[in-house]
């Protein structure tokens, strides 16, 4: 009896799931897709690896565009690569998926991860801080940490390079602090410390996706990997709030005296706020972490790939480096803001490497109503995924995908493709706030380099060449650099 009452109760539970995602599941079984295994998910997802993710999920993905399904579990992945319906997703569809949760432990309510009425909230507070005027304040200091990379190259000439990134990206914190907050650089202590816990934590989140079980939440909670995952996010936690108290000792012996785009800037702003309870200390914690790690990783990881490919491809890297020193002809000089925004060929080989290998290389949304994107229906209650990856490599749409030709940013090139084909920094009201900081700093930084060195990468004939490293964002993982001075 005992038996048969378990029986009946699991069936009657399995059934009234169904019922309830029967419109889910009707239109999951009308897109094409890799097959599935009931609440396990696609198979695909359990014959990849951590090594080889990436290129196995893309290729299959690939053999189903513009659209197709996958299931990871029992959430329904809607795949697409249809410009227009690309335009539709990130229009109407502002809720980010439910993958975004494993960040829940280090930043639950950032610009980043938080519903739309949190977000809608912070925005609203953080824009003024990435406005034109506080952005071109940030021009020298992106030079002044530019030079100082510049000053490691010139320390470490004929050696090869093997970890550049992280060169890099200790440099770009070092921007960050400098032009989000008002805090000494010397105040801070450990920027590799922070590093090693941010590259810590990304790690443990692959680890996870990779283990099927502890994609469920309470074995995930039992495990030992989350006591790991705790313990990086509370020294993560800690790094923050040691930058925050220092903000507000800052603000405490400055006032209301400072002058705009200093109270303007993010911290300082953020803190200015929380003294009118319009955000709290716990909001301006999650925000900073996200912020930091944003504006200096993400920068980090653009410059080694945009380096990395200039080296393959020495033709490109010499109509470059002919366009910097025809407008940048004093190599003494630092450039000034209108230089920088006369470099429209360093501009193009930016976007190229950034169609190729976009750092952020999904975008994912959920759908809270139904999206009709003819002839499928993306049914609510699906994520929404746009491959990057996929899209600015679209065959329709870009001739000769896999070629690497930065003249296809020439405006009478760009004026023929849709908006939506090529998307870095995401589209639409959710879009990326920090983009034109981020090609700003990406700019005077690679100027900087390539006007002083030639860059060659060793070991490889093309960008295919390059092999991904899957971290949330996408990062080279056998770059190997050397740096020759340039003779004037």
């Amino acid at each position: 009896m005992l038996v048969w009452i378990f029986t009946l109760c699991v069936i009657f539970i399995i059934t009234s799931t169904l019922w309830k995602k029967r419109w889910l599941l009707y239109h999951a079984w009308k897109t094409p897709g890799p097959f599935s295994v009931p609440l396990v998910g696609s198979v695909v997802l359990l014959s990849a690896t951590k090594d080889n993710f990436f290129e196995l999920v893309c290729r299959n993905l690939d053999s189903y565009r513009p659209v197709t399904k996958a299931w990871a579990g029992s959430q329904l992945y809607i795949v697409t690569t249809r410009p227009a319906d690309v335009e539709k997703i990130l229009t109407n569809c502002l809720n980010k998926s439910p993958f975004y949760d494993n960040f829940n432990d280090a930043m639950k309510d950032t610009l980043l991860t938080s519903k739309v009425s949190i977000w809608k909230e912070h925005r609203k507070m953080i824009n003024p801080s990435f406005n034109m005027k506080i952005l071109n304040s940030f021009h020298d200091t992106f030079v002044k940490y530019s030079s100082e990379m510049v000053q490691f190259l010139f320390d470490t000439e004929g050696r090869e390079q093997t970890d550049l990134q992280e060169v890099i990206w200790e440099k770009t914190l070092d921007v960050a602090l400098a032009t989000l907050t008002s805090v000494k650089r010397s105040a801070i202590k450990e920027r590799r410390r922070v590093i090693e816990v941010t590259v810590k934590f990304e790690k443990i989140l692959v680890e996870r996706f990779h283990t099927l079980w502890l994609l469920i939440d309470f074995f995930w909670k039992l495990s030992n990997l989350h006591k790991e995952h705790k313990m990086v996010c509370q020294i993560g936690h800690e790094h923050a709030e040691n930058l925050i108290a220092e903000e507000y000792k800052s603000y405490e012996s400055k006032g209301r005296n400072d002058d705009a785009i200093q109270s303007n800037r993010f911290l300082p702003n953020l803190t200015k706020l929380s003294q009118t309870k319009q955000i709290t200390r716990e909001e301006i914690l999650e925000e900073t972490i996200f912020m930091m790690m944003a504006a200096s990783e993400t920068a980090a990881i653009t410059i080694n790939t945009i380096l990395t490919i200039l080296g393959i491809y020495s033709d490109i890297q010499e109509r470059l480096y002919n366009e910097l020193a025809l407008v940048l002809p004093n190599i003494e000089n630092s450039p000034i803001q209108e230089e920088i925004n006369r470099l429209d060929y360093l501009e193009r080989v930016i976007k190229e490497v950034l169609r190729l290998v976009p750092t952020i290389p999904f975008i994912l949304r959920y759908a809270d109503e139904d999206i009709k994107c003819d002839p499928y229906v993306f049914p609510a209650g699906s994520n929404l995924a746009v491959p990057l990856v996929l899209l600015h490599r679209d065959p329709d749409v870009w001739p000769d995908p896999e070629k690497f030709d930065p003249d296809r940013f020439l405006p009478d090139e760009v004026a023929k493709r849709h908006r939506c084909s090529y998307i870095p920094f995401s589209f639409g009201a959710r879009n990326c706030i920090g983009f034109k900081f981020g090609m700003m700093l990406v700019k005077i930084m690679v100027a900087t380099i390539l006007r002083n060195f030639k860059v060659r990468t060793v070991g490889m004939k093309s960008w295919k060449d390059i092999q991904w490293e899957y971290m949330v964002m996408l990062k080279a993982k056998n770059s190997r650099l050397r740096f020759e001075k340039r003779k004037f």
